[in-house]
């Protein structure tokens, strides 16, 4: 009887192994290598980048003077009226018999309403006196892509005024680099490239960490990669992947050389050099446009190139490829 139920613990414990080793094997996160050269328009809603004096026949006004509008917020009703585009807001202050308008204005995750004065300029054109802006349109890197087709790019969010826009919808395009202006000691380079035509993907988040959503298609020839956790990054040799000619991906070799183990997501996790001669003479080290760059080491995505260090810009940040990797799959539960 002892002997069977010796025999039996041992076929238990057997089993509880067996089942850990499960777990943890299928907790390893894969994704799909990117390093693309992509096309970015985000459609941010009515936002205001600025404030001006208004040039009218006695003189100048500033219709705002008595708002409560600040650079970042987000107008989304004129009189009740929602706008989503710059052209809708002029079409309806041309329109309007009114010399008071009534905003309502999204600042952060609050609303509120402000009266602000309509006014005409010194050609009788009708004003308000705010720079205002619906899109952006730039380029990047893709990261990554999950199995379920959603990407991740640029490795850190998209601000104007050090306010990090909202995404009111976004078209993600393929991208051809043209040239490269080269970094120098206090001068930041950058891609120069091209947008192809026909939309390949939808940007539905601006998160700090980056920008998300998902291809149309996929052809899945990217490489299957292993997603590495902060503690399996170490200081010592990795490759950068990014494109510096065309649409080819190249990979790169850098140092890591210094990490920051993080408990909350931040965008400079890892500061790594540029030690691949090829690339330092074709960008002079970090350019504008290799943000979210992923960072391989040992095998496994570690991280997406995040920022630059001016100064030297053979010396860049990176951001932990966890953040990223979480941020994707918390959308993709929504």
């Amino acid at each position: 009887m002892k002997k069977i139920l010796k025999t039996l613990t041992i076929f238990i414990m057997l089993l509880v192994t067996i089942s850990l080793f499960r777990v943890q094997a299928s907790s390893k996160q894969y994704v799909y290598l990117g390093g693309d050269s992509i096309g970015l328009k985000m459609n941010t809603g009515v936002y205001v980048v600025g404030k001006y004096e208004v040039q009218t026949k006695r003189g100048k006004v500033s219709p705002w003077q008595n708002s409560n509008i600040n650079v970042g917020d987000t107008i989304e009703k004129i009189n009740g009226i929602k706008v989503d585009t710059n052209k809708q807001l002029i079409n309806y202050l041309n329109q309007s018999n009114q010399d008071i308008a009534n905003l309502q204005i999204k600042r952060g995750n609050t609303s509120f309403n402000t009266n602000i004065e309509i006014i005409k300029n010194s050609t009788n054109e009708k004003s308000i006196g705010l720079y205002i802006r619906d899109q952006i349109l730039g380029i990047g890197t893709l990261t990554f892509i999950t199995e379920n087709n959603q990407f991740a790019s640029l490795g850190h969010g998209v601000y104007d005024n050090q306010v990090l826009l909202s995404v009111a919808s976004g078209d993600l395009y393929k991208s051809s680099v043209r040239n490269i202006k080269k970094s120098e000691p206090g001068i930041a380079g950058e891609k120069r490239a091209s947008l192809e035509r026909g939309i390949i993907g939808t940007i539905y988040e601006n998160d700090v960490t980056g920008l998300y959503g998902k291809l149309e298609n996929i052809s899945k020839n990217n490489k299957l990669v292993e997603v590495a956790s902060q503690k399996d990054v170490k200081n010592g040799p990795a490759k950068i992947y990014t494109v510096v000619d065309g649409q080819t991906i190249n990979e790169y070799n850098i140092e890591i050389i210094d990490i920051k183990r993080q408990s909350r997501k931040g965008v400079k996790g890892i500061k790594f050099k540029v030690t691949d001669s090829n690339l330092i003479a074709k960008t002079g080290g970090i350019v504008q446009g290799m943000s979210g760059s992923p960072i391989v080491q040992g095998g496994k995505i570690i991280g997406a190139v995040s920022h630059v260090t001016v100064e030297n810009p053979i010396y860049g940040y990176a951001m932990h490829i966890e953040w990223m990797v979480d941020e994707a799959n918390r959308l993709n539960r929504q």
